[in-house]
């Protein structure tokens, strides 16, 4: 999902919510911030996301603006939260989407992410239609400093850090070994049962121990119950001021869950759920596609939105969260799971926290 970003100088980026073409990146769990995995791929890599001027990019520099537009810096890296990576305009490590590790090899992401849009609605239907147009105006990768190569299905060029606050270094670095995505996935287009698909099951290429990083576990919304959105995604609601990298720092906001009505422009499915803005009026923006909606059961911090999209550009209005713990969408990502590694036993109890 794709939403606007609201940069400061210092850092600013984040994945658009679904609108946008990108979400917050979820994480549940209390885990803490893990050491830097010494072994594949190094220590850290610098994420810079959009940048309209070579000045703009920071290889690695204390770029402080905040995520979220309205967040704070987030205290802790919510278990399965993650920063999708690639090689972009010199930089290493240029942030794309969020993701959340469900199991140890695998992470869940949104499907406008790792996928081309049509040029046109591949089919007839006046809610997808709303939906496709939602996705479409999400905002230019170089302007919002997000985005990806030719073929984002291309699993050869991504690598992602997993677990840390920080984009550039702690947690664990993994590279993509395969990226499936679902076949009702048609950028908007409802399935025969309403449902949207705005997900994609990623394979990393070798796991990640529970020690390290603590996956996320699965749940429906509560209603009346308040939801945290996380992200690296842009902090300024207003476009012109996008451009500088995407912000160093995971940063996080609390939004109520609202009526589906508020999201009704941006062509709201089944198998989804909309967000509100916080009272200050903030909410998900450019960069925080696929990133995470979380609330707190316990002691834990259960994942139970993907960003997808919102009906504006920009960063002000009610964003669409897709539902992973979803029936069909669970038994999607187990069937997927065990097709992508034969070895690998996934069951719905092992992804979801029951309430």
């Amino acid at each position: 999902m794709k939403n606007t970003t609201r940069a400061r100088r210092r850092g600013g980026l984040r994945v658009a919510v679904a609108t946008l073409a990108a979400v917050v990146a979820a994480g549940f769990g209390g885990a803490p911030v893990a050491a830097a995995d010494s072994g594949y791929h190094g220590a850290a890599l610098a994420v810079a996301a959009s940048t309209t001027s070579p000045a703009a990019v920071d290889p690695g520099g204390d770029d402080v603006s905040p995520l979220i537009v309205g967040g704070e810096r987030a205290p802790e890296a919510y278990a399965g939260a993650g920063s999708i990576q690639l090689l972009k305009n010199g930089v290493k490590d240029w942030h794309t989407c969020s993701g959340a590790l469900i199991h140890p090899q695998f992470v869940v992401t949104a499907a406008h992410c790792l996928s081309v849009m049509p040029p046109v609605p591949q089919r007839a239907d006046r809610a997808g239609e709303l939906a496709w147009q939602a996705f479409k105006q999400a905002p230019p990768p170089r302007r919002a400093g997000v985005g990806t190569q030719a073929d984002p299905q291309d699993p050869s060029q991504y690598t992602l850090r997993i677990g840390s606050t920080n984009r550039h270094y702690g947690g664990a670095v993994r590279k993509v070994k395969t990226i499936s995505l679902p076949d009702y996935w048609e950028w908007g287009m409802p399935d025969e049962d309403g449902y949207i698909w705005d997900l994609v099951l990623i394979q990393l290429d070798h796991p990640v121990p529970g020690w390290q990083v603590k996956p996320a576990k699965l749940a429906y919304p509560k209603a009346g119950k308040q939801t945290r959105i996380i992200g690296w995604g842009v902090t300024d609601p207003d476009p012109s001021h996008w451009g500088a990298p995407a912000p160093r720092w995971l940063r996080q906001l609390d939004v109520p869950i609202s009526p589906k009505d508020d999201c009704a422009k941006a062509g709201i499915g089944r198998g989804e759920v909309c967000l509100g803005t916080a009272p200050n009026g903030g909410t998900a923006c450019a960069g925080d596609s696929g990133g995470g909606a979380l609330q707190q059961w316990g002691r834990d911090w259960v994942l139970i939105g993907l960003g997808s999209r919102s009906h504006t550009q920009a960063c002000v209005a009610s964003t669409i969260y897709t539902q992973v713990a979803e029936p069909r969408y669970l038994l999607w990502m187990i069937q997927t799971a065990h097709e992508r590694d034969r070895f690998t036993q996934i069951t719905q109890a092992d992804l979801t926290l029951a309430g």
